[in-house]
């Protein structure tokens, strides 16, 4: 019994011993992977600056440099640098906090030596630093933080940044939050509190990286924002989300933006919605794209050249991309407010014409001519009322409860009524929109839009 546990302590001794040795090479080729993926980006260069190889780990000195020309062309000669360490260390036995065991554990460090004249942070962390534990599956743990900061006049406040999330063969999540960011230089001080981000793909890196669609949501939020004395949110919301539909191989993305509740002076307004949508859109093109562009990006050195071979690849498969007939909607754009709410949603397409090129597709006369839009909008009549009265007021430089404020903004109304532009159901007035053809119609009243 003693022999075969001296056995198989030596084995796992010499496992751990030896492992690295075998591990330290892919681990290298993926750092050259990286920095080849960095050089491939429009604008960016990345350079290993110094590699320091042993036996359990590894540590790399990356110098990565950004052509700020690339954000606006006035900009001649200016680059952004900046120095980022990645430190290994080798399975089996690794100890991080993310587990015990694994191929390896690296930290990407950006130390931000340079930013101290600017912010105030402990002198013994990183500005930034992300802790990624890789497993014996290819899977992956990892974790990111930001220090909480002061910049020297105090002005600025922020409370540090802390985030995890894992990747396997099933998909990638993420959540990230940070507690409170304070502005309080000039004469609006800025508080946010309670930012957290959490993101949920489901599909695995290799489908990732294609670039085409797969069911995910991210979802960014905010607690409160106070700006000043005046103005103050709460339960902000940012949700994008994709999906794929696997018979059709059409995508779709959708972004919305919620807010609980607003107050700005004497405005105050509840379950605020704007919720958008782009469908049927082809997963081909995307995925086509995506491959296009990195051979485009891995062959020329010059930005300008890049956009051009881009521009002409969307000129050549944008009827790829026009043949499902992509739609943008408005799916809610909704909100309550003292006096009562409104809703309202928009449907548009293209109508069927040939492929246009995509100079016709910049100019405004274009869409206009063919697009078709239906639009539905409905809001309370006591809303309705008071928008009006507040809209005459400001054109009369009256008050809003003044007589002839009140008697203008309701003769107004029925004149909209009379024509047929809104009609009055169960205390809602309601409006039909639709545009084909260039034509404009609201219910019976139609009218031309050039």
């Amino acid at each position: 019994m003693k022999k075969i546990l001296a056995v198989l302590v030596f084995t796992l001794v010499a496992a751990c011993l030896v492992a690295p040795k075998f591990i330290a090479p892919k681990h290298q080729e993926k750092v050259v992977e990286l920095i080849s993926n960095i050089n491939n980006a429009p604008g960016y260069t990345a350079n290993i600056e110094s590699s320091n190889l042993a036996w359990f780990g590894s540590e790399n000195k990356v110098l990565v440099t950004f052509d700020t020309a690339q954000v606006d062309p006035t900009i001649h000669g200016g680059t952004l640098a900046v120095e980022i360490t990645i430190d290994t260390h080798y399975g089996p036995l690794l100890f991080a906090s993310q587990g015990v065991f694994g191929l390896y554990h690296t930290d990407i460090r950006f130390v931000g030596d340079n930013l101290r004249n600017y912010v105030n942070w402990d002198a013994s962390q990183p500005f930034y630093e992300l802790s990624v534990l890789g497993g014996f599956t290819g899977n992956f743990k990892l974790a990111d933080a930001i220090p909480a900061f002061t910049n020297p006049a105090d002005t600025v406040q922020f409370s540090g940044y802390t985030g995890q999330g894992q990747m396997s063969d099933q998909g990638f999540i993420y959540q990230g939050n940070s507690e409170q960011i304070g502005l309080v230089d000039g004469y609006t001080p800025i508080t946010a509190e309670g930012f957290a981000i959490s993101v949920e793909l489901n599909a695995n890196l290799a489908s990732i990286m294609q670039g085409g669609f797969y069911d995910s949501t991210t979802d960014v939020s905010l607690n409160k924002l106070k700006i000043g004395d005046d103005a103050a949110f709460s339960g902000i919301n940012i949700e994008m989300s994709s999906s794929l539909d696997p018979d059709t191989q059409l995508g779709s993305l959708q972004i919305a933006y919620l807010i609980k509740d607003a107050m700005m002076g004497n405005f105050t307004a509840s379950d605020l919605s704007f919720v958008t949508e782009l469908t049927k859109l082809s997963n081909k093109f995307f995925m086509d794209y995506k491959k296009f562009s990195d051979k485009a990006l891995a062959e020329s050195q010059s930005s300008d050249a890049v956009y051009e071979v881009l521009f002409t690849f969307m000129q050549d498969n944008i009827g790829e991309l026009l043949a499902a007939k992509p739609e943008f909607n408005i799916t809610d754009f909704s909100g309550t407010f003292p006096d009562g709410s409104f809703t309202a949603s928009l449907t548009s397409k293209l109508a069927d014409i040939n492929t246009p090129t995509l100079d016709e597709l910049f100019i405004p006369e274009f869409w206009l001519y063919n697009a078709v839009v239906a639009a539905n909008i409905e809001a309370d009549e006591p809303l309705v009322r008071n928008f009006a009265e507040q809209f005459i007021a400001r054109k009369m430089r009256a008050p809003v409860n003044a007589p002839e404020v009140k008697q203008q903004a309701l003769m107004i109304i029925n004149s909209f009524v009379q024509q047929g532009l809104i009609q009055l159901d169960d205390d809602k007035y309601k409006s039909e929109i639709t545009i084909e053809d260039g034509q404009g119609q609201i219910y019976d009243s139609a009218f031309p839009l050039m």
